[in-house]
């Protein structure tokens, strides 16, 4: 299902404040320094602050999408994003990555701290346990759901990849001069505008009502076959 073009003004909205919190970040970075309200990477920040809203519209948008589509396979896709929110307010990842990385006796290893090892680690099991459920919602959730899933698992992926990977490349290459500025803003502006792309979709799911009836009769079909199959 491709957005209608009417949602791209939200779309718009959302990529032009991303991109206001890059230029805020910058300033204060050359102002007052990093770890200020206005940077990207400061917890309760605005940059972070502007994401829980983004996450929180998600679970709502995929939540009431099982309603509207009277299809449950769209409940993994919320608690995909209720547990990113919940991670993002409470620190999950960061608090349970350093009790692991304390109780199993992590050693500091290429540029990486053992929290650091700990927080991969818990990254990891939450990522194999949301492969394993959406996995198990897109077998069964019909054509649309599985086409839908696949746009929104290659934003995700670019999520991960921004929070992940550039994430640890910025801790192991981020003391060299002239490089950490640039890798905070391809990690958190990233993260921003991959989340952006994602709120922009999950609401313009909501508003393509006209598709709700093709997939709910794509979804009995999917089901039938599948107990065929067995």
């Amino acid at each position: 299902m491709v957005p209608k073009k009417n949602s791209s003004e939200i779309l718009l909205l959302l990529l032009l404040t991303d991109i206001f919190m890059v230029a805020i970040h910058i300033v204060a970075h050359f102002s007052i320094g990093g770890g200020s309200y206005w940077s990207m990477a400061s917890e309760r920040g605005l940059g972070e602050s502007f994401q829980y809203i983004k996450e929180l519209w998600l679970v709502f948008s995929f939540a009431v999408l099982v309603r509207l589509r009277s299809n449950k396979s769209y409940l993994s896709l919320s608690l995909l994003f209720c547990y990113l929110l919940a991670d993002d307010l409470f620190a999950i990842h960061e608090n349970v990555g350093n009790a692991i990385a304390t109780m199993l006796n992590f050693q500091p290893m290429f540029q990486l701290n053992p929290i650091d090892f700990g927080e991969l680690l818990v990254s990891a099991i939450a990522g194999i346990f949301f492969i394993v459920a959406v996995g198990c919602s897109y077998w069964f959730g019909g054509k649309t759901f599985q086409h839908i899933c696949k746009r929104v698992l290659v934003l995700v992926g670019g999520l991960a990849f921004c929070g992940v990977v550039l994430d640890a490349l910025h801790i192991i290459v981020g003391g060299i001069d002239g490089l950490s500025l640039p890798l905070e803003i391809l990690e958190d502006g990233g993260e921003m505008v991959f989340m952006s792309g994602l709120c922009w979709y999950g609401i313009s799911l909501l508003r393509s009502r006209d598709d709700t009836r093709t997939e709910s009769t794509d979804l009995s079909r999917s089901q039938s076959e599948s107990l065929l199959q067995r």
